[in-house]
């Protein structure tokens, strides 16, 4: 893996070599924003159930006037138009009612956890694959997190995804930065 990054940025146009300081900026601007989501962890859960919510409201519409410019195809019509109702439906539920949406997402997060951690470690030790205990260790963080987040549920479900999606920006943040600092290299 990280050959492939070297050949990326000895690759890379010039104009990023040139540009890097904005790939360091933006990678410090997510690490932030993802700091803040975890320090507010319930904010950040309710934010983006109501941003999903919002999103799948504006994809029922695109889908609906998909539906009505297929004039002529009745059956992909009326599935056009039943896919919006769901997604609209959907959309609704979770813009107008974020915290049990954000409850009843956390919930399926955590039997997914769970199972997705069985099948690792199953996969592992009846697999004989090389290496195996890094997805055993893969199957055991994964089912101690659905493990988590089961035991604490309903609470879990008001501040789980917050602190998830502000994990996942703090890394994706020091990822983009690391990048833009090889870049820099490059550009001396």
């Amino acid at each position: 893996m990280e050959k492939q990054f070297d050949i990326f940025v000895a690759e890379a146009p010039g104009s990023l070599a040139v540009h890097w300081g904005w790939l360091v900026a933006l990678g410090l601007g997510l690490a932030l924003l993802g700091a803040l989501a975890i320090w507010r962890a319930r904010t950040a859960t309710l934010v983006y159930v109501m941003f999903l919510g919002a999103i799948l409201l504006v994809a029922a519409a695109a889908v609906l006037v998909v539906a009505f410019s297929l004039t002529g195809y009745w059956t992909a019509f009326f599935v056009h138009v039943l896919w919006a109702i769901l997604l609209g439906i959907i959309g609704l539920i979770l813009v107008s009612r974020p915290a049990i949406s954000a409850e009843a997402i956390t919930l399926v997060m955590a039997f997914y956890f769970l199972i997705a951690g069985v099948f690792s470690i199953g996969f592992a030790l009846f697999a004989h694959v090389r290496g195996e205990w890094l997805p055993i260790l893969d199957g055991v963080v994964s089912v101690a997190l659905g493990a988590i987040l089961l035991s604490g549920w309903p609470i879990t479900g008001l501040w789980a995804i917050g602190l998830f999606i502000g994990i996942n920006l703090v890394l994706r943040g020091a990822e983009i930065a690391t990048l833009g600092l090889g870049f820099r290299a490059l550009s001396n």
